[in-house]
């Protein structure tokens, strides 16, 4: 009876920290919290902005919070924005211990896009590139045929991809030859199209020469970068606020000429501004 008694009890503690290891291997609660409240705080400070550290606060927080971003980017109960907001997070905050389960959530055959997107290029930055370079074979076997009436469409869609994963992965000089061809492409379509059709595909075109400017900032190339810049606000959709805020030109408005350039574009931004916009409020 007393061996009895003695292996049941083995069997109760064997349980009991079983499920304390369990229970461990999750963050506590006041890890989320911390996440939510960054996340939140960056969302009402810095939205419609993302560079790299911008989550830096949470880095302290280690494992654990990486374990509570992922399964919020996972989770899709949750808004998108919140989601989206910790994939930014993510590729701040996750280091060498995330590999495992970033690339078990890679075998998820019903991943959304975009979620995947966000994983491969995190574990591209954690040196696991098979994805990626996967990714990007795929997209030049678009982008590098010949431009046709029937392939145009195709190549500059594949081109817009490609250049976002080459910025993304830091392959900054990359980047700038395909944002660079992209442009030159669109030039060429725009001289060919109907009249009716000249406007918008030129506002697209102007507007390409903002990644060409975040490029080229971060490439150490300020002077082309504000070339690039100057020219992406004659497109109707690139508000000069964005350049303002975005931490990509970080470099230029740490540059002695940012402040003249900023009061000049200011100033005709104000001047072009639709007669509604100028109307004090009632």
């Amino acid at each position: 009876m007393a061996i009895l008694v003695r292996v049941t009890l083995l069997m109760v503690l064997a349980m009991v920290t079983s499920t304390s290891a369990v229970l461990n291997a999750y963050p506590d609660d006041s890890i989320e919290e911390q996440v939510v409240a960054e996340l939140e705080r960056v969302a009402s400070e810095q939205d419609q902005v993302r560079y790299r550290g911008q989550y830096a606060a949470l880095i302290p927080l280690g494992s654990e919070a990486a374990q509570v971003l992922l399964k919020m980017l996972q989770d899709e109960d949750l808004p998108l924005s919140r989601r989206r907001r910790a994939a930014n997070a993510l590729h701040d905050v996750a280091a060498a211990e995330q590999l495992v389960p970033l690339q078990r959530a890679m075998d998820d055959l019903l991943l959304e896009p975009w979620v995947e997107t966000e994983i491969g290029l995190i574990l591209a930055r954690l040196g696991q590139r098979r994805f990626l370079e996967r990714w990007l074979k795929q997209i030049r076997r678009i982008t590098d045929r010949t431009p046709t009436t029937v392939s145009l469409a195709g190549i500059l869609e594949g081109l817009s991809r490609l250049g976002d994963l080459q910025f993304r992965s830091d392959d900054l000089a990359a980047a700038t030859a395909t944002h660079r061809r992209r442009i030159a492409l669109m030039q060429d379509l725009i001289g060919r199209v109907h009249s009716g059709l000249k406007e918008p595909l030129t506002a697209k075109m102007w507007a390409i020469h903002y990644n060409l400017a975040c490029c080229l900032c971060r490439s150490g190339d300020t002077d082309g970068a504000f070339e690039a810049l100057e020219k992406s606000l004659r497109s109707t959709t690139i508000r000069l606020s964005m350049a303002q805020a975005d931490g990509d030109l970080k470099a230029l408005r740490e540059d002695p000429r940012w402040a003249a350039w900023l009061a000049q574009h200011a100033k005709t931004a104000e001047a072009t501004a639709p007669a509604a916009e100028k109307q004090p409020n009632r």
